[in-house]
C-alpha cells in the first residue's frame, strides 16, 4: 500500500478561467478540476493505472478509509478557476439532499491560490430575514444584500451548508468539501448560456435549505504551519515543510494531501511517491504514516468521521 496520486478530471463551466487549464495543457478552459473524488458524478483514476479511487474503496473500505467510515465521510477536493463570477448558490444539509437528490449534504471551504487585486467572493447575506431576501429578488436588488469578502492569495474561508455563496471573478481556489455534488442555483446575474438562454434557478430548493443567519469563518493568509479549517465534518491544515521532513500519522484513518508548491516527495515504508505541483494524493488508512520531503507547501485534509 502506498499514497495514491490521482489524475484530475476537468469539468467545463461557462465561467472557467485559463490558469489551471494552461498549466495542464488542456484543450480548453475548464472552470472545475476534480482532484479527489469518489462520487457517482465522477471518480478519479489513480495516476499510471486504469483503476479508480472508487474501485479501491469498494474493494476494501476499511483498509482505504478506516474502520467505521464509508463514503459519507469521504472528502472531495477540486480546483475552481474563475474568469467570471459564479452563480450565487447554496448547498443542502444531509437529510434534505438524501430525500430530494439521493446525495449527501455539502459543507465546503476555499483556499485562495491566486486572486487579482480587489477580487471578491460572496459569503452569506447582510440580513437573516427571508422575506427581505425574497423582496430583493423580486425588485432585482439582491446584490445589495450579499456579503462580499475581498480575498488574496493564501486566504481561507469556510462555507457551511445553507449559506449563500459564490466565488468571484479573477480567483483560483482549492475547494475542500464533503462528498456531495448537489448545488442549488439561487441567482445568476441574468447570465445567458451559448444558446442565449438564462440558466435555470432552484429557488424553492434554495429557500428550503437556506439559513440566512449563517456567517462564514475567514482565516487571513499567513506563511506558517497551522490549522486553518475546523468544521463539523473535517479539518484542514496548511503545512510548510522547511529543512526538516515532516511525518504525518494516519491514526487508522485516511487523509488527503494537496500540493501547493513545487514537486515534493512522500516517503512510506522505504518507498518514494512523487507529488507534482497542484497534484493531490489519497493516503490510505492502512498506512501508518507518511513523511513529506523538505521545502514543501501542502494542505492536509482529514475527516472527523461524524455521522449526521
Amino acid at each position: 500500500m502506498k499514497p495514491l496520486v490521482l489524475e484530475p478530471i476537468p469539468d467545463y463551466t461557462i465561467w472557467g478561467g485559463d490558469t489551471i487549464s494552461t498549466f495542464r495543457n488542456a484543450d480548453k478552459n475548464y472552470g472545475t478540476w476534480w482532484e479527489v473524488s469518489a462520487h457517482p458524478y465522477c471518480t478519479n483514476k489513480i495516476k499510471g493505472e486504469e483503476k479508480t479511487l472508487q474501485q479501491y474503496i469498494d474493494e476494501d473500505p476499511e483498509k482505504m478509509l478506516g474502520k467505521g467510515l464509508d463514503l459519507h465521510e469521504m472528502l472531495r477536493v477540486a480546483f475552481l478557476d474563475a474568469k467570471d463570477q459564479l452563480s450565487i448558490q447554496v448547498h443542502p444539509y444531509d437529510t434534505y439532499a438524501q430525500e430530494h437528490n439521493h446525495d449527501y449534504g455539502k459543507d465546503e471551504s476555499w483556499y485562495i491560490i491566486q486572486a487579482k487585486p480587489g477580487a471578491k467572493l460572496v459569503a452569506g447575506t447582510k440580513t437573516k430575514d427571508p422575506d427581505q431576501i425574497k423582496k430583493a429578488l423580486e425588485e432585482q436588488t439582491i446584490e445589495d444584500l450579499l456579503n462580499y469578502v475581498e480575498v488574496k492569495q493564501g486566504d481561507y474561508i469556510d462555507i457551511p451548508c445553507g449559506m449563500l455563496h459564490a466565488l468571484g471573478s479573477g480567483i483560483v481556489a482549492l475547494e475542500v468539501g464533503t462528498n456531495s455534488n448537489t448545488t442549488y442555483r439561487f441567482y445568476d446575474y441574468h447570465r445567458k448560456d451559448s444558446q442565449g438562454k438564462e440558466r435555470p434557478l432552484h429557488l424553492k430548493e434554495s429557500f428550503d435549505v437556506a439559513d440566512f443567519s449563517k456567517k462564514p469563518t475567514f482565516v487571513p493568509a499567513k506563511k506558517e504551519t497551522r490549522r486553518i479549517g475546523d468544521t463539523t465534518n473535517y479539518t484542514v491544515d496548511e503545512v510548510f515543510v522547511k529543512e526538516t521532513p515532516l511525518k504525518l500519522e494516519t491514526n487508522g484513518r485516511y487523509f488527503l494531501i494537496s500540493n501547493l508548491g513545487e514537486e515534493t516527495i512522500l516517503y512510506t515504508d522505504g518507498n518514494e511517491t512523487r507529488l507534482g505541483k497542484w497534484e493531490s494524493a489519497f493516503i490510505p488508512a492502512a498506512l501508518s504514516c507518511v513523511t513529506i520531503n523538505k521545502n514543501a507547501h501542502v494542505l492536509v485534509s482529514r475527516t472527523k468521521g461524524n455521522k449526521k
